[in-house]
């Protein structure tokens, strides 16, 4: 039998009442470091949030401020361009202004850029938008002066510096944008001028000349500034060509109008005589080797063509049919008239005088009997690297494309990369012996194609250019310049040929197109260099 037994009760607990106290202070220690963690986590994404708007702050007012430089840099630009549409090209200039521009031109001097953009250099301009602002300066220099007889080109290099400011901002942007500009002064190349009407026209009709006339201006591929169409008040345009003629006919002594019959035989390779030039073809020929081609009395139809090597040029007239071959690369000339056939190791000169009237004109093709043949189809007709000036005292029509070696058409757009060759074809209007007067007129016949694609530089003083034919699109790689148009609800579409801006730089010299009569100021390019950020 078991008994029961009491057990003592202590009234002050020991080991129990330790443990206790233990564990209760773990737990603090832990509650404080959770805590001390999680502080500096908080206060450390605080400080982080801080740095993180602050960085997103300046990066904000970084890219406002880029924005602010390059408004500057626009502005400046576009201030530039809106002094240049102020003023009319070609501006005519006094024989004396012309020496004296020259001169300043010469010595590094601006007096150009004054001219031209009525405003003296530096140009400055500042403007601000909410907290924004900008502001620009350009600043030329001169950096080279190519120099003719008759005329001179300046070229200038621009920079447009541009600072951009935000408020309650200490930092400022920089921008830099450098150009070449160049300005042309003195008698100039009409083939300078993409349209040039040779007229006295009202400003309004200045203004709708364009839309009235459905012509219309594909755009520059290297140059800034837009082409246009430039008006004149008349006389700007020479309604003879004598330089051409003494250089064709190797004479300079002389005017081709007071030129006696018997010198002017002699000139020709003819038997001496008072009696007048019968019609025919001549190719001017001396000890010094071949002029141009003078050809006295109408065309009936004069013809380019290209067989391989040669650049071939048929000439038909009521007397008989003549032929000139000639190879640049080759050194080789054959001509062949209607009695005989001429060879000479050498070239002519490229200049071919009408004095009478060309009833057709265009780009030909050799069929298989050998002869040529006006061709209705885009073929090239001229001969990579030549160059030609033909020059009529009458009406010059056009009867097909004129298309030069080398120049591809896609959807109506000339890529003229790999071309070099020149076409100047001018309508005087004035007989070149007698100076009794001629229908100075280039037209685009009637019976051409729909899509006629012509490269050349057209230049007719007196009638100017008339389109025949309805639901015509005349495509002109070129330029043309002229006192009247007739269009005939047909259209014409422009594309200036920017190479003639670029042969006084290459110094391949327009030396045979017809010049301006009067010296005149005219930009010729604008040309984006550089842009950067400073």
């Amino acid at each position: 039998m078991k008994f029961l037994s009491i057990q003592k009760i202590r009234l002050w607990p020991t080991a129990i009442d330790h443990d206790g106290k233990t564990r209760k202070g773990a737990m603090t220690l832990i509650c404080l470091f959770l805590f001390f963690v999680f502080s500096t986590l908080g206060l450390g994404m605080l400080f982080l949030a801080q740095i993180y708007l602050k960085t997103s702050a300046y990066k904000k007012n970084s890219t406002l401020l880029i924005y602010a430089s390059e408004n500057g840099i626009k502005t400046g630009f576009n201030h530039l361009l809106s002094l240049i549409s102020e003023t009319n090209f070609p501006s005519p200039l006094s024989g004396q202004e012309t020496n004296e521009l020259r001169e300043n031109a010469r010595s590094k001097g601006l007096d150009l850029l004054e001219k031209i953009l009525g405003s003296k250099p530096p140009l400055r301009t500042s403007q601000s938008w909410e907290n924004l602002s900008w502001e620009s300066s350009a600043d030329f220099n001169l950096e080279e002066i190519l120099e003719t007889e008759d005329y001179f080109h300046a070229i200038y290099k621009m920079e447009v510096r541009a600072e951009g400011k935000l408020k309650n901002f200490k930092e400022i942007r920089e921008s830099s944008f450098v150009a070449a500009l160049g300005i042309f002064a003195g008698n100039l190349p009409l083939s300078y001028f993409p349209l040039l009407i040779d007229r006295r026209l009202e400003p309004d009709q200045r203004e709708n000349f364009m839309e009235k006339n459905k012509i219309t201006f594909l755009p520059f591929e290297k140059n800034s500034i837009p082409p246009q169409a430039g008006f004149s008040e008349g006389g700007l345009v020479p309604e003879e060509a004598n330089s051409q003629l003494r250089k064709a006919l190797k004479i300079s002594f002389f005017p081709p109008q007071k030129l006696p019959n018997f010198l002017l035989r002699a000139a020709l390779g003819l038997e001496s005589s008072n009696e007048p030039v019968t019609d025919g073809v001549y190719l001017i020929k001396d000890s010094m080797g071949l002029g141009g081609i003078f050809i006295q009395g109408d065309l009936e139809e004069m013809l380019m063509a290209i067989d391989e090597d040669f650049q071939v040029v048929s000439f038909l007239t009521k007397n008989g049919h003549w032929t000139l071959s000639f190879s640049p690369s080759l050194a080789k000339t054959i001509f062949s008239t209607p009695e005989e056939t001429f060879h000479y190791n050498l070239v002519p000169l490229g200049i071919i005088i009408v004095n009478g009237e060309i009833r057709s004109f265009g780009g030909a093709v050799k069929d298989r009997s050998g002869q040529i043949i006006l061709a209705k189809e885009e073929i090239p007709s001229v001969l990579s690297g030549v160059k030609l000036t033909i020059i009529s005292s009458d009406k010059i029509t056009l009867s097909s494309h004129l298309i030069h070696q080398g120049v591809k058409w896609v959807n109506g757009i000339p890529y003229v990369k790999d071309s070099n060759s020149e076409l100047i074809i001018f309508s005087t209007g004035k007989d070149f012996l007698d100076d009794s007067k001629k229908e100075g007129k280039i037209i685009i016949d009637r019976n051409s194609p729909e899509e006629i694609k012509i490269q050349a530089s057209l230049t007719a003083p007196d009638k100017g250019l008339s389109i025949e034919g309805e639901q015509k699109t005349v495509h002109l790689l070129g330029s043309l310049q002229a006192s009247y148009y007739s269009f005939n609800e047909n259209r014409l579409r422009i594309k200036f040929d920017e190479r003639a801006l670029e042969r006084l730089e290459d110094d391949i010299l327009d030396q045979n197109a017809p010049k301006t009569t009067k010296p005149v100021l005219c930009l010729s390019f604008l040309k984006p260099i550089e842009w950067k950020e400073i």
